[in-house]
């Protein structure tokens, strides 16, 4: 043993590192092997197409109030001893979701506390499921986010507020990055619904807030919500002006719609009836990332598909698999 101890306590200290870098570099190529590279990227920014291009100022229709609808009431089948409901969420969140008076607007109804899971992909490489949270109580609600990623840990993005005459009113919107420091995001608002942005990012950044600002995701059920009080609105060609909120920036985001259509956008759900929709860019300004997504009318009008596709060629892509229901201790407080 003596003789053995000797040997390696005399290794060149050169070879060492050298057998620590072959070390390393092999357990690195065996996680990319498995888990890909989910941060880098080497395509360069892509094509903006054409007819999402804004070459001329748009005008920004002023923000309208929502009038709150409740679910049609669904036939309820006999009764059957020991039965387990087919629809998991077909029991939860009934009843009227709060009321602003006798308030006239746009036909509005949240969807139905649920859990969802997502195939999460990075560059058309499929990294984990992904679950979204979405939970309602009364006028308030709470949106969390988890996309799972190798090494460095999960995304995670929340979002809580309440429903104000405008319609979902995010209050914090907040985003973690493995084990990074999370960045907030707090909306101010008034009566009015306007008010004040701050950003731990940017602390002396304090924005106008506009009433019906939403964050990344909140967005996504405020559409959604608008859908389920009317299926009328929208259509094919229109575009849709929303004040969205990052960890650092307020800025009008505009949506083209391409309508109601049949399609296997969401393969989860075979054919089906989706809206797709596409952040429009402005050709003055750099490209920063493109956003497309599919809702689906078999899921309430939730996301049944979201892509992310950076100004470095990098896409991010989460399609629906299945869907669940809440788990009663995550409801709002």
């Amino acid at each position: 043993m003596d003789a053995i101890d000797k040997r390696f306590r005399f290794v060149p200290r050169k070879s060492l590192w050298i057998l620590t870098a072959a070390i390393f570099l092999s357990l690195l190529g065996h996680l990319i092997l498995f888990f890909g590279i989910p941060f880098f990227s080497f395509a360069s920014a892509p094509p903006i197409a054409e007819d999402l291009i804004i070459k001329t100022e748009l005008r920004v229709e002023p923000p309208k109030k929502i009038q709150m609808t409740t679910a049609p009431k669904k036939k309820a089948p006999p009764k059957q001893t020991n039965a387990v409901s087919a629809d998991p969420l077909s029991d939860q969140g009934k009843g009227e979701q709060g009321a602003f008076g006798n308030q006239s607007g746009q036909a509005f109804r949240l969807p139905e506390s649920g859990t969802y899971y997502f195939d999460a992909y990075v560059d058309g490489q499929l990294i984990q499921s992904a679950q979204l949270d979405w939970i309602t109580e009364g006028n308030n609600y709470r949106l969390h986010i988890n996309i799972p990623y190798a090494i460095v840990g999960p995304f995670i993005f929340e979002s809580r507020g309440t429903v104000d005459a405008y319609g979902i009113a995010p209050s914090i919107y907040w985003t973690q990055r493995g084990t990074k420091t999370p960045r907030y995001s707090r909306f101010d608002r008034d009566q009015s619904g306007a008010g004040k942005m701050y950003f731990s990012e940017k602390p002396e950044f304090t924005p106008d807030l506009l009433p019906g600002t939403q964050d990344r995701f909140s967005l996504l059920f405020q559409l959604a919500s608008l859908l389920n009080g009317s299926d009328k609105i929208d259509e094919a060609g229109s575009i849709r002006g929303i004040p969205v909120v990052d960890y650092d920036t307020l800025e009008m985001w505009q949506f083209k719609s391409y309508g109601e259509v049949v399609s296997e956008d969401v393969p989860s759900l075979g054919k089906s009836v989706n809206r797709h929709y596409a952040l429009m860019q402005r050709e003055s300004s750099p490209f920063k990332r493109q956003v497309d997504i599919w809702l689906a009318r078999d899921l309430d009008w939730l996301p049944g598909r979201m892509r992310s596709l950076e100004s470095n060629g990098r896409i991010l892509e989460l399609v629906f698999k299945q869907r669940a229901p809440i788990d009663k201790s995550k409801l709002v407080n």
